[in-house]
């Protein structure tokens, strides 16, 4: 006959050898345009063209105002030579018109312009003289007259600038002005600023050398920092290539830190164990199933292959065989649907209910199940959190097991209590306290050995206490528990009957009534 195990879709999974063998696609991820498209070359990207932009925008203002400020220096010094020539001659004073030219010719012959400056007298609208710093070269050359002249202003000092093959040449023009009426004699003095611009943009070709050296230097720092603060991101992505429905075992190595990026490998753990979990529950209830029924799959099989149809005596012990299997088995299906269940948040509906209220109502339903001395044992008054219905079925399902290993006559309790400082009546209950519900009984006892074991699904007790049932009743109770975030427990000692307990923590707000 074949087994459950061995049918399709029931049964046992056997995870398939896990290949993680790259595919063309993950091959590729490995190329130049996955690295240009990876979070850490566009953080690079983003954080070296931040800085390009800052460096560029911080030389661009400081060498405008470098070059504004040269430019500013070189007018003022040619304007403090030229006003001071110009009051050499007015404060000796002269006749004539011709005078005054000669006078000022004389004088900066005298004074001797630098080697990079030169003298100009503009008489009558024309340029009459010139001295110039350097004998080796000509500053003021005659193409340059006509524009020279025409700077003049009666009223005051104008500048100007002439191009000399690529060389910049300041000037001013001051007129001497005369009490006999307007101006006609004016002196120029000009200065070549090709020096100056050439120190300036030397300071800027050296300024965009060390610019570059900073880019470059940041982008390999960054480069490597951003590897390390994204190098979580890089197992998260190698553990995601090998996690498969098949085998959730895998966990992204976290290091200490409180970053976004390592916040984001914990998720994905965390993710990963829920996911885990709830495959391990969904194979738990696979293997349950298979384990459980076989048994009256078997004799559901043996029974239908056996009967005699022709006989409706037989064929009628044959059905309520049948039906009493199928009971049997739909039993089964519920209790472990339940279990499967018991993790999920809407497996609880938390109210406010008192206990007294709840253990008379659990008596009301368990005095029916058979004849024994059944005694309230405690029944303190309290208002709690918690589902009633679970509550109920969990009591219930106890009461049930204690009348399985009791006779006739044997007394069976319930109780309830707070264990832990609680709070005077009418006052909330401290978050230490704990509930504490039991059902005992002066049966059989439970071995110690046994004590453990009877709380896992499908536990029995070793012969002693062998009775009907799939053994799911107490993984029920211990479900149940552990959904209101406390336990179960056993205190037995074998031949001396058993006392099971249910602790359930009381983090949500308690009143004693």
């Amino acid at each position: 006959m074949t087994s459950i195990e061995d049918r399709p879709g029931v049964g046992r999974i056997t995870p398939e050898p896990l290949d993680i063998t790259p595919r063309p696609a993950e091959q590729d991820a490995t190329g130049w345009s996955a690295k240009i498209h990876s979070v850490r070359f566009r953080v690079v990207a983003a954080m070296v063209g931040m800085m390009l932009a800052g460096l560029a925008g911080s030389g661009l203002i400081a060498f405008t105002i470098q070059f504004e400020d040269t430019e500013a220096k070189i007018d003022q010094a040619i304007l403090d030579k030229a006003t001071s020539l110009v009051r050499i001659v007015t404060v000796n004073g002269t006749n004539s018109k011709d005078s005054e030219s000669r006078r000022l010719h004389e004088v900066a012959e005298d004074i001797e312009p630098r080697s990079n400056e030169v003298m100009a007298g503009i008489v009558n609208g024309g340029v009459a003289w010139t001295v110039e710093g350097s004998p080796h070269s000509k500053l003021m050359m005659e193409a340059l007259f006509p524009a020279a002249a025409g700077l003049r202003d009666p009223d005051g000092p104008a500048f100007g600038e002439f191009d000399l093959a690529g060389r910049p040449l300041r000037v001013v023009v001051v007129p001497l002005i005369s009490p006999a009426g307007p101006p006609s004699t004016y002196l120029l003095v000009g200065r070549d600023a090709g020096d100056q611009w050439e120190h300036n943009l030397a300071s800027v070709r050296t300024y965009v050398l060390v610019a570059l050296g900073t880019l470059l230097a940041a982008a390999a720092i960054g480069s490597v920092i951003a590897g390390r603060l994204l190098d979580p991101l890089r197992r998260l992505r190698e553990a995601t290539r090998v996690v498969s429905h098949e085998d959730l075992t895998q966990r992204v190595e976290v290091r200490d830190g409180a970053d976004d990026v390592t916040l984001l490998a914990k998720t994905f753990n965390t993710m990963l164990e829920r996911l885990d979990e709830g495959a391990q529950q969904q194979q738990q209830f696979l293997d349950d199933a298979g384990h459980e029924l076989r048994t009256p799959i078997t004799i559901l099989r043996g029974h239908l292959e056996l009967v005699a149809v022709d006989d409706p005596a037989d064929v009628i012990a044959t059905r309520d065989v049948l039906l009493d299997e199928v009971d049997r088995m739909q039993r089964l299906v519920d209790d472990l649907l339940l279990l499967a269940n018991s993790g999920h948040p809407d497996f609880l509906r938390k109210e406010p209910i008192r206990t007294s209220a709840l253990l008379h109502q659990v008596m009301e339903k368990v005095h029916v199940l058979a004849h024994r001395n059944w005694h309230l044992d405690e029944t303190a008054d309290y208002l709690v959190e918690a589902d009633p219905q679970r509550l109920t079925q969990a009591l219930v399902q106890l009461a049930a097991n204690a009348v399985k290993y009791t006779g006739p006559g044997s007394t069976i309790g319930l109780g309830c209590s707070v264990e832990g400082p609680t709070a005077p009546d009418g006052a909330p209950l401290a978050a230490a306290d704990t509930l504490l519900l039991w059902v005992r009984d002066d049966g059989t006892g439970i071995a110690v050995e046994d004590q453990q074991r009877i709380f896992e699904r499908f536990g029995r007790a070793h012969p002693g206490r062998g009775q009907e049932g799939a053994g799911l009743g107490l993984a029920i109770v211990t479900a149940i528990a552990q959904a209101h975030g406390g336990t179960a427990a056993v205190e037995s000692e074998y031949g001396h009957g058993s006392s099971f307990l249910i602790r359930i923590p009381l983090q949500d707000a308690g009143i004693r009534i």
